[in-house]
């Protein structure tokens, strides 16, 4: 038997859950995103017990707390993409200083690091220029410890696979 607020909490979630989702796809333009904000917000409400809700006064806070989670992810996909631009940058400039003088490979690296699917590339480069720790790729990413070493295992492979006419060179060389 469901309490009376979570009668109404399931009602909330039932009637607006909708309406919140395309609300929300105003402003960020991807569903699956308006659609974990959208949760989100019911998830707070839930784990708060925040009933002092009602009916009547439901939608203006939904509203205001939507589009105020939208802008924290826009501020958040704004910095990241800045971030991951200039480690791009870096990365590229660093291959490109090197090419002539000390590794000759840089080509190659450039070619496979543009296969890589778009978050395995992130994660790689996020480890192995700027050796950050995983759980640091995961805040930066917005994603679990889990699924940063998912990609960055993947990306690994990735890069060995596309890799491996050098990499036996370098076996060959030291042995």
């Amino acid at each position: 038997m469901l309490t009376v607020e979570e009668q109404l909490f399931k009602s909330l979630f039932h009637n607006n859950y909708e309406l919140l989702c395309s609300y929300a796809l105003k402003f960020v333009s991807d569903r699956d995103i308006a659609e974990d904000i959208t949760q989100s917000f019911f998830i707070t409400i839930w784990e708060k017990k925040n009933f002092a809700l009602t009916n009547d006064n439901f939608l203006p806070y939904a509203y205001r707390s939507i589009k105020n989670a939208c802008i924290n992810h826009y501020k958040h996909s704004e910095w990241q993409e800045g971030f991951l631009e200039s480690v791009n940058k870096e990365w590229m400039e660093q291959l490109q200083e090197n090419d002539d003088d000390e590794f000759c490979y840089s080509h190659q690296v450039q070619s496979a690091l543009s296969k890589l699917p778009p978050k395995c590339k992130e994660a790689f480069m996020l480890k192995s220029i700027n050796e950050l720790k995983y759980k640091e790729i995961a805040d930066i990413m917005g994603i679990s410890v889990n699924t940063v070493k998912y990609h960055l295992t993947e990306a690994f492979r990735l890069m060995r696979e596309e890799l491996k006419s050098i990499l036996s060179l370098f076996i060959l060389f030291f042995i």
